[in-house]
């Protein structure tokens, strides 16, 4: 069943989430203050009202990086409205959201507009972005095959180059998140206008 207008209003503000964050809420607020809205992506959304339901948790990394991106233009923009669901607590509402039909994968955006129809949704991040991942994964084992068992599934290394792998990771993240914000963000509008968005991925 579509999340109604009801249960929409039911779910946290961005600050009640904030407030409620055990895990990475230093980073969630940073982040939070280093995403900034060009004057063309505001008069997109103040042009395109639109209301956002917003599934996560505060250990996933995928929520600190894209959420705090919905949280500003929400913050910003009047137009636009926010309500946050810790995933755990509200499978039942996530149920339409699976990745596959079958993984509670977060962040989930879902976005309707003024008159309550459901635009799209959005399940953890952006394709390209699990692509440039991917390619910088491979490069860092090619790059560190004298690691143990860099090659590996993550769970299967040793604990060492499991800690080396992600560290890489978390740098290559945060190295990243300006160019990765500004997809996920082209991904959204995308959604949100009924275009499909025009990414490019360097190879």
């Amino acid at each position: 069943m579509p999340i109604s207008k009801e249960q929409f209003q039911s779910g946290l503000t961005i600050q009640e989430f904030i407030d409620r964050m055990e895990d990475n809420k230093e980073k969630f607020v940073e982040n939070m203050e280093a995403f900034s809205l060009s004057f063309d992506d505001r008069q997109f959304f103040n042009a395109n009202p639109v209301s956002i339901a917003a599934f996560g948790e505060d250990w996933c990394t995928d929520v600190i990086q894209f959420l705090p991106v919905i949280a500003k233009i929400a913050e910003e923009v009047p137009s636009v409205s926010l309500r946050v669901y810790e995933r755990d607590d509200n499978m039942e509402l996530m149920q339409p959201y699976l990745k596959e039909g079958k993984y509670a994968s977060i962040p989930v955006f879902v976005l309707y507009d003024a008159d309550w129809n459901e635009l799209g949704h959005f399940i953890e991040r952006p394709d390209a972005v699990t692509k440039l991942m991917a390619e910088e994964t491979r490069r860092f084992a090619q790059a560190n095959a004298h690691l143990e068992g860099v090659n590996r599934s993550y769970d299967n290394m040793p604990e060492e180059t499991r800690q080396a792998v992600r560290t890489n990771s978390s740098n290559f993240r945060w190295s990243s998140m300006k160019t990765w914000n500004a997809i996920f963000l082209d991904e959204l509008k995308a959604m949100v206008s009924g275009k499909s968005a025009a990414v490019s991925v360097a190879d």
